[in-house]
């Protein structure tokens, strides 16, 4: 049977896909941390954590404690050992709110018909299981208003861009409905102000093309961040190239 490997180029592509935003490949593990959970832990750990954050990386140390209140049972967890210079999950008391960014959306199916559909009815899909709370939901609840999409078939490419308006306009469709054009797949909604489109998906810019020309790399999962900058001109080229709308 014979084996096929990927190649570095291939391997640091779909890293640089997977971190998305302004993250890049040199990166990864600048702040490595390690953390351990126990019940009770050897004293030499506490040596080998002393080693580590000599060299740099921040070392803690968890023990857990089960106990029983009242035939109900509890965890309580204490720190140890700690070596970490920063906090590891600071605590915040302020707005979590965030501004409105950039992301490669998949339409999930490279068909013109299906393509055509989105544009017509104003619309972004999610798919998974298609069930409420999923994470086809997750995704497109996670949307603010603001937020600019750039469409993302497979095999074509970045294929129109768009604006989130209306958020709260997240739906699951009816099974059945009008608005089953996949046999009950890709049921999530939200509604998009489409800005320009490709009329066809054969007009899109090809993945490689965003690579070379705009060093973006193809989503790996539903949605992912874009640098700004990026894709702002990623945006221009596409206005040039796709239908206004």
């Amino acid at each position: 049977m014979k084996q096929f490997s990927k190649t570095n180029t291939q391997l640091e592509e779909e890293i640089n896909s997977f971190i998305g935003g302004n993250a890049t490949l040199k990166d990864i593990n600048k702040s490595s941390r390690i953390i351990l959970l126990a019940r009770e832990f050897d004293p030499t750990i506490y040596s080998m954590g002393e080693w580590l954050s000599n060299n740099g990386v921040a070392f803690r140390c968890i023990r857990y404690e089960p106990t029983e209140i009242d035939e109900k049972r509890f965890i309580s967890f204490s720190i140890a050992f700690d070596r970490s210079k920063d906090i590891l999950n600071p605590l915040s008391l302020g707005a979590t709110a965030r501004e409105p960014s950039y992301y490669w959306h998949n339409i999930a199916r490279p068909d013109q018909e299906w393509w055509e559909y989105l544009i017509e009815a104003k619309q972004i899909p999610a798919c998974f299981d298609s069930a409420p709370g999923d994470q086809g939901e997750k995704i497109l609840t996670s949307y603010i208003s603001g937020d600019v999409i750039v469409a993302y078939s497979k095999g074509f490419g970045a294929i129109g861009w768009g604006v989130i308006e209306k958020p709260e306009s997240y739906k699951l469709a009816k099974v059945g409905g009008a608005e089953d054009r996949l046999k009950g797949d890709c049921m999530h909604r939200l509604s998009i102000n489409w800005k320009a489109v490709a009329t066809d998906l054969s007009e899109g810019i090809k993945p490689a093309d965003v690579r070379d020309n705009f060093d973006i790399y193809h989503p790996l999962s539903t949605s992912v961040s874009i640098d700004p900058f990026k894709a702002k001109r990623l945006i221009e080229e596409l206005n040039i190239k796709c239908k206004r709308v």
